[in-house]
C-alpha cells in the first residue's frame, strides 16, 4: 500500500525521523515509546479512483501526516516556535522528496505545480506532549505495476 512509499520517503529526510502509522488512539499510545522527531501517518482518507481512456486507472490519495518533536509540558507557545519551524522544514522536504520519489523506471507520485497542501501548527498533542506541524496533501500515483 501507499504507506510503504510514504515511509520510504520519510526515512530519507535530513532529521531522520521515526515513522509511525496508525489511528489517533494508536499513535497516542505509540508516541509514549517513540524516538523523536517523528512522522505520524494516519489512515488514508479518501481514495479517489479515476478510470482513464488508455485503460489505466489513476488513484488520488489524501494523506494526513504530522511532523512532531517531543516538548516539555507547561512550555509557552512562543517557546515551541522553534519546533514548529523545524517541523515545517521537514514537511517541505517531504513534499520535495515525494515529488521526486522513484520506484522502477518512473516517478511514483504526481504532485502538480500549484496544488496546495495544507500545513498547520500542532501544539501540545498526545499524552507525551508534542509540537510540530500537520500536513494534508493530495498525492496521485503515476503508474501501477502491470497486472497479469
Amino acid at each position: 500500500m501507499i504507506r510503504n512509499q510514504i515511509q520510504s520517503i520519510t526515512q530519507t529526510l535530513s532529521n531522520t525521523p521515526t515513522f509511525i502509522y496508525g489511528t489517533a488512539n494508536e499513535l497516542n499510545l505509540l508516541a509514549d515509546d517513540a524516538t523523536f522527531p517523528v512522522v505520524f501517518m494516519y489512515p488514508l482518507q479518501p481514495v479517489e479512483v479515476s478510470p482513464q481512456i488508455n485503460g489505466s486507472v489513476d488513484n488520488t490519495f489524501s494523506v494526513y501526516l504530522e511532523f512532531l518533536y517531543q516538548t516539555e509540558f507547561d512550555q509557552y507557545t512562543t517557546d515551541n516556535e522553534t519546533y514548529v519551524t523545524q517541523a515545517l522544514q521537514m514537511a517541505n522536504e517531504f513534499i520535495v522528496k515525494a515529488s521526486k520519489y522513484r520506484e522502477g523506471e518512473g516517478r511514483y507520485f504526481r504532485i502538480k505545480a500549484g496544488d496546495k497542501a495544507k500545513c498547520l501548527p500542532v501544539y501540545n498533542k498526545f499524552d507525551v506532549n508534542t509540537t510540530g506541524v500537520s500536513l494534508t496533501i493530495t498525492l496521485a500515483t503515476m503508474y501501477f505495476p502491470t497486472i497479469a
